[in-house]
């Protein structure tokens, strides 16, 4: 019975102290009540702090937490009032403003050029096999940007060029890899292709774009923009390629296809490299693309400027999302924040939303590709940005919290030219 009694006792000191978090942040004034039963209770409370209100049904504590001034301070979780279990760390700070957008981007991987995206053999007239690109040293993920004096805009140019090529002579390849400019010397291989013979190189390429997707915010302070919601993974088709360089302009949604439980739906939208980028990207994590903007960006963007919501201040219930669904023009449609889940750390899915509004679940079904990055608006905060669709459910879909798009998107540096 004593030993039915210490288990029971164990597993709700477990519960309770998981169900606690390690760490809150707080706007200035914010109030929030954090509640534990016997045997747990909260010491090392600084009384000018935060009120504290002890055993409101004698097995019960309630911690009300709130200061009117930014500080930060602990708190200890402790077993029979004695025995330490664990702290809990407060900030109280004043939210960062950001502007929200919701802009539909195209997202691309190199300023001009094709990218290379994988190696194939090629069979000669002498029905011997080759691999010209592996030879010449071409890795997955280098940028062609010329073949001799032939500047390389897209992969018709490229195909236009080898069709021209009349001899085996070896070719000046000019890529770049990373930030540098190099050279490569590849040597073409004769293939007989019905109707006719054709010089190869052994590689696949693709145009530099890494698709659509949306603008979630833009900082002014230090011109840092951020989207997606989520790290871009595939670039050309081909997953595995690291993001080296990038920018964004804006793209024009003409269609969409609608999602429906197990097809997600998907935004089609206009861009190339030949626009003008509106801003380059610096950093492709979990938790979207960031970058600084280019001088006009601003021209661009309505909204002024609203406070984030930290974590603890995110609740279920109505909120807004901001995307595009045709053209360029930004706009508002209902949802429901349905699930928050509680975070101390930074993790790439922080709530579920569910698509409310009447026209755009008509137009799109609900959540799609290319909605991702979508800003998330809830009582005049940023709450996060939307991430991925629940592909049996499109209705319904993940987001991120703003709070750990904000700290990623703090730590892109202001450009020199503009410092």
């Amino acid at each position: 019975m004593v030993f039915g009694f210490i288990l029971v006792l164990s597993v709700s000191v477990m519960i309770q102290s998981l169900a606690l978090p390690r760490h809150l942040t707080l706007s200035p004034g914010q109030s929030i009540t954090l509640s534990v039963n016997f045997p747990l209770s909260f010491n090392g409370v600084k009384k000018d702090l935060l009120s504290l209100s002890r055993f409101d049904h004698f097995f019960k504590q309630d911690l009300t937490l709130q200061s009117s001034d930014s500080t930060n301070y602990d708190i200890d979780l402790t077993l029979f009032g004695k025995i330490p279990i664990r702290k809990l760390h407060v900030d109280v700070m004043e939210p960062p403003k950001v502007i929200p957008c919701g802009h539909a981007i195209g997202v691309l991987v190199a300023s001009r050029g094709v990218i290379v995206v994988g190696h194939i053999p090629v069979y000669g007239v002498d029905r011997k096999q080759y691999y010209p690109a592996k030879q010449a040293g071409l890795k997955v993920g280098d940028v062609l940007l010329a073949v001799d004096s032939t500047i390389i805009h897209n992969v018709e140019d490229m195909e236009r060029f080898l069709a021209k090529v009349e001899d085996d002579k070896p070719l000046t390849l000019t890529i770049q890899r990373h930030e540098k400019i190099i050279k490569r010397q590849i040597q073409p291989v004769l293939t007989e292709i019905q109707p006719q013979k054709k010089y190869m190189l052994g590689i696949f390429i693709e145009d530099p774009a890494a698709g659509v997707g949306t603008l979630s915010f833009y900082t002014p302070s230090n011109r840092a923009f951020a989207g997606l919601g989520h790290q871009i993974a595939n670039i050309g088709g081909q997953n595995g390629i690291k993001l080296e360089w990038g920018e964004i302009v804006l793209a024009h949604i003409n269609g969409v296809r609608i999602g429906t439980p197990g097809k997600p739906g998907e935004k089609i939208g206009i861009f190339n490299a030949a626009q003008n980028p509106i801003g380059k990207i610096h950093k492709n994590c979990k938790f979207g693309i960031y970058g600084t903007a280019y001088p006009g960006f601003e021209e661009y963007l309505k909204e002024k400027p609203i406070p984030i919501a930290f974590s603890s201040q995110i609740k279920e219930g109505p909120a807004l999302i901001y995307t595009v669904i045709n053209g360029t023009e930004v706009e508002a449609f209902k949802v429901e924040i349905i699930k928050v889940y509680k975070q101390s750390q930074p993790r790439d899915k922080g709530l579920v939303v569910k698509v409310t509004d009447e026209r755009l679940l008509e137009v799109t079904g609900g959540i799609i590709q290319g909605m991702s990055g979508s800003p998330i608006i809830q009582d005049g905060r940023l709450v996060g940005a939307v991430t991925h669709v629940f592909v049996n459910d499109p209705t319904r879909g993940y987001g991120v919290l703003a709070e750990w798009m904000v700290r990623e998107s703090s730590q892109i540096a202001l450009p020199q030219e503009a410092s």
